[in-house]
């Protein structure tokens, strides 16, 4: 599969532009029961592509517009296999902030690190390319795995949204809102020279 046509490279994975058959594939893992009860939503059905963009586009943080959208897909290094997507949403026309989102949809690949990688590829996207001035993200209190991973990337926790999220069953739940400002991305990942002597 020739997937680097246009991608961003980490060392484990890299991203690549969302397409059709991704979405498929995704969809297919949607039902995972740890996937519907961290991200809060209602599985999808095959013909439900539509939706599954749709959710991608969501904006959770009250402040943020809506503006661009730019979803990537996450995919492993030497497989060459999709295993999840991240994306940036509500990017407005000064470019001054986005919303991020990202989901491992493969079971196998959660918790080793694949998806803080991609977090900080899109990360660095965000920030270099896009020019970005802050990159904001929600998160379920109980999330405590999803937490320490955009704590790693460098985000910081600005305070709770309470009852902000719509699950599916029509109950609102309480968010927790994490930001990062291209200014704390560049002190967080500032060069380290090592020196031997």
């Amino acid at each position: 599969m020739d997937n680097k046509q246009w991608c961003l490279s980490g060392h484990r994975v890299y991203l690549v532009a969302l397409n059709d058959s991704h979405i498929s594939r995704y969809i297919k893992l949607s039902d995972d029961p740890e996937l519907v009860s961290t991200m809060g939503w209602r599985p999808f059905g095959v013909d439900e592509k539509g939706r599954f963009l749709q959710t991608l586009q969501m904006l959770s943080i009250p402040c943020y517009n809506d503006g661009q959208f730019l979803a990537f897909s996450i995919i492993s290094v030497g497989e060459d296999k999709p295993i999840g997507y991240v994306s940036l949403t509500g990017i407005d026309e000064d470019k001054s902030k986005a919303e991020l989102g990202i989901a491992i949809m493969e079971k196998d690949y959660r918790g080793h690190g694949y998806g803080t990688e991609a977090l900080r590829l899109a990360l660095r996207y965000g920030f270099e390319d896009l020019g970005l001035a802050l990159i904001g993200l929600t998160v379920f209190p109980f999330n405590q795995r999803a937490t320490k991973a955009y704590e790693k990337a460098g985000f910081r926790r600005r305070g709770l949204l309470p009852k902000s999220w719509r699950l599916p069953t029509g109950e609102y739940v309480d968010m927790v809102l994490m930001e990062i400002t291209r200014e704390q991305w560049a002190q967080y990942h500032k060069p380290t020279v090592t020196i031997s002597l």
